[in-house]
């Protein structure tokens, strides 16, 4: 540590992003002091963590690597070397280019130097070769599980007039503190359970002139990495992980390009193709020697339509037919006329929350005509649309995948929520369930052999994927709407 001299206009995150330190960092080295400060006063600076150099998979332990990193927005060659646990003159003398100045796109040559035994050195986290861990899980210390949860706060934000903030940075102020909630609440779980859990708290959005409060020190303190939400800082973390196996949780719905540069990022969302290609399967079993009616619309829902098919199709038996119906949007042209008063009516509707409309006129169609015996299969979506009346979805037998859901009259269950209110005097919100299951699951990692607290929301099947090298969540059932409820018609769990 070195002291410094606090100097009028002086605030901790001034001096932090002074001395490349995390405020948290900082605050902790001054024995958790805040903004209390005066001119003439002396507080310490802690040290820098100084990252291990990076070895790849393959790479031979005699010899110095050279590694390719693209520059990303706001990058420095200082916090470049500080990631890479190599000098600036060292970068210099290998990018004699990067003297003139960085660009979004550069491409830097980076060498990486092993120790004698092959492999960098590692902080005291979970960074370590990658070449330990391709196929296998990510290998946590087994005494104390830091977790960063890295949220839009937005904290340096302007106030409107009146003292107020805009809508948007208060939305996602209250969207951060649920997720917040959730990791706070999952922490309280599994210290009851015998773990050791510290949470630090950073916040993604940078300050009036763009600097952010948050530093490379705060990504390589942690065990796993919780967020950010946003697309912009979470592809930048995403990219700054890329190398090292501190795992990450995507905690919003994000196109994969977006999360997929690092190996070790993890979404808790099950794939919705896997859940309609169960359920195509499903109605292929259920419904042999019939014909089930496609209502396609071959747009934003295609994906969903084709996975459906893909089930169905490799499920049925000889007899089993699909026939395919054009539809769009909006409705489908002789939806009526194509049905049987004596026989079942299969319908299936796979395309998303982009053909509510479509979903909607199927309804008043078959209500219009309530002589028809109708059985529908649908989108996991599906089973929000608010506009679905009950008589129709118990009539119609309304069938779809699911992967997530609250079952309120478990026992442990609701002992996991009472924790939850006893802690925030309210119910959990669908982000405080995701950031708690993100958490709990990591928990899993450290290998102990004490309990995980009970899954809240969703549940979990992790399948390799080969063609993506990642673990992706693959858990779907498959419930209907009967005796005016949802109840399981079908655990696929192998």
């Amino acid at each position: 540590q070195t002291t410094y001299t606090v100097l009028p206009g002086d605030t901790f995150s001034r001096i932090a992003r002074a001395h490349d330190v995390s405020l948290t960092e900082l605050q902790e080295a001054n024995g958790g002091r805040r903004e209390d400060l005066s001119p003439g006063d002396q507080i310490q600076i802690p040290t820098p963590v100084v990252l291990a150099p990076v070895i790849l998979p393959g790479a031979s332990p005699a010899s110095a690597i050279d590694v390719r990193h693209t520059v990303i927005a706001g990058e420095t060659l200082y916090g470049i070397s500080q990631r890479y646990g190599t000098a600036v003159s060292e970068l210099e003398r290998l990018n004699p280019a990067a003297l003139n100045g960085l660009e979004i796109g550069d491409v830097l040559v980076i060498r990486a130097v092993p120790t004698d035994n092959g492999r960098a050195s590692a902080p005291a986290s979970s960074f370590v070769s990658l070449s330990d861990s391709i196929g296998g899980w990510p290998a946590l210390r087994t005494d104390t599980l830091r977790a960063l949860v890295m949220l839009p706060f937005m904290l340096e934000s302007d106030t409107v007039k009146g003292g107020g903030y805009d809508a948007k940075t208060t939305r996602l102020r209250d969207i951060s503190l649920e997720f917040l909630h959730g990791a706070r609440w999952a922490a309280e779980m599994l210290r009851d359970s015998g773990y050791t859990v510290a949470l630090k708290v950073v916040d993604t959005e940078p300050d009036s002139v763009g600097v952010h409060a948050w530093t490379d020190a705060d990504l390589y303190w942690a065990d796993v990495v919780l967020g950010p939400l946003r697309k912009a800082p979470l592809d930048s973390v995403n990219e700054k992980l890329r190398l090292s196996v501190i795992p990450q949780w995507v905690l919003t719905p994000q196109k994969p390009e977006v999360w997929h540069k690092h190996p070790w990022a993890f979404s808790l969302e099950a794939q919705p193709e896997v859940g309609m290609e169960q359920l195509g399967a499903f109605a292929a079993l259920q419904h042999a020697g019939d014909t089930v009616l496609l209502l396609e619309t071959r747009g934003a829902g295609a994906s969903m339509e084709a996975a459906f098919r893909a089930g169905f199709e490799k499920a049925k038996a000889d007899s089993t037919f699909l026939q395919s119906m054009p539809a769009n949007a909006q409705f489908c042209e002789g939806l009526i006329a194509a049905l049987d008063t004596s026989k079942l009516n299969i319908i299936a509707v796979p395309a998303g929350r982009s053909a509510q409309s479509l979903v909607a006129y199927v309804q008043t169609e078959l209500q219009s005509a309530d002589s028809f015996p109708v059985q529908l299969y649908g989108h996991p979506e599906s089973r929000s649309f608010e506009f679905l009346e009950r008589p129709f979805l118990e009539r119609s037998h309304w069938t779809s995948p699911v992967s997530a859901q609250t079952l309120w009259s478990d026992v442990d269950v609701a002992k996991q929520v009472q924790t939850f209110r006893d802690l925030f005097q309210t119910d959990p919100s669908l982000y405080a369930f995701i950031t708690c299951e993100a958490l709990r699951e990591t928990a899993r990692w450290q290998g102990k052999p004490w309990p995980i607290p009970a899954s809240v929301y969703q549940q979990t099947r992790w399948e390799w994927d080969g063609n993506l090298g990642r673990w992706m969540n693959r858990y779907w059932t498959i419930e209907s709407f009967t005796n005016d409820g949802w109840f399981d018609s079908l655990n696929l769990e192998d």
